[in-house]
């Protein structure tokens, strides 16, 4: 009578029977503590270079040197047993995949309710990101989205504070022309040190009375974030940086 293992490999030995008269026989597991190395069977400390090494030449006390970690009782079966048991886990296994598949359905269809209602309830936020560009916004966007959870408190505020400073910069308009000597009246609202072999000077980004966009760049202290002060310059230059209109000043003296 031929016999087979569970993976169908054809046994040819002597089968042993069991208690309840079913014919098995015993495999060899290897033990995974030990390895030949130098010709002598050692307890290994780890793997280096993908090769097991031992430095202390203990024996293996997991299987006493022998290589076998235990004998376990392997079950035999006749090629009908075994198109039998291989026939039954087909079927569980369909109805199992079945199963998975419908859960996989009814989860995606929970989610795809749960992005409409997100999609829903957040589209004015949704739509002011997408008028916000730069690498910032687009990750800020990009994240937003895949967390699909309305935005907190502090987000909402953060991007009302951009709309708002972009509309400001877009309404910035140039101030005189280059070369002349104008009084203006400035609001301190950023300072952006700058370090060198010559000391340190300082961006100071400004706005005036108007909104408009006034930027000095030097040692002068003209006041501090904050501060609204009375200036005399020069117009050094007109430059248009980040959307908004910029009149840059030099040699600016508080009147």
């Amino acid at each position: 009578m031929e016999l087979f293992n569970r993976d169908g490999k054809e046994f040819t030995g002597t089968p042993e029977i069991n208690e309840k008269g079913k014919p098995y026989t015993q495999v060899a597991i290897t033990c995974d503590r030990c390895h030949v190395i130098g010709g002598r069977r050692l307890w290994i400390m780890g793997i280096e270079n993908n090769r097991p090494y031992s430095k202390t030449g203990f024996d293996c006390w997991t299987c006493g040197n022998t290589g076998v970690r235990k004998m376990v009782d392997d079950r035999l079966y006749t090629a009908e047993e075994l198109a039998k048991i291989n026939a039954t886990a087909q079927k569980r296994a369909a109805k199992r995949f079945e199963a998975e598949q419908a859960e996989a359905a009814r989860k995606a269809a929970e989610q795809a309710v749960k992005e409409a209602a997100f999609l829903t309830s957040c589209s004015d936020f949704i739509a002011t990101l997408s008028k916000l560009d730069g690498e910032f916004w687009d990750s800020f966007t990009e994240s937003f989205l895949r967390r699909a959870t309305a935005p907190t408190e502090r987000q909402a505020a953060m991007v009302e504070a951009e709309v708002a400073k972009r509309a400001q910069n877009a309404a910035s308009a140039f101030v005189g022309a280059v070369g002349d000597k104008i009084v203006l009246t400035i609001t301190i609202e950023r300072l952006i040190p700058l370090e060198s072999q010559f000391g340190t000077t300082y961006i100071n980004l400004c706005r005036d009375q108007q909104g408009n966009v006034i930027v000095y760049k030097g040692n002068s202290n003209i006041g501090d974030v904050g501060e609204t002060v009375n200036v005399r310059a020069t117009v050094k230059e007109h430059v248009l940086y980040n959307a908004a209109s910029q009149t840059v000043i030099q040699r600016p003296k508080l009147v």
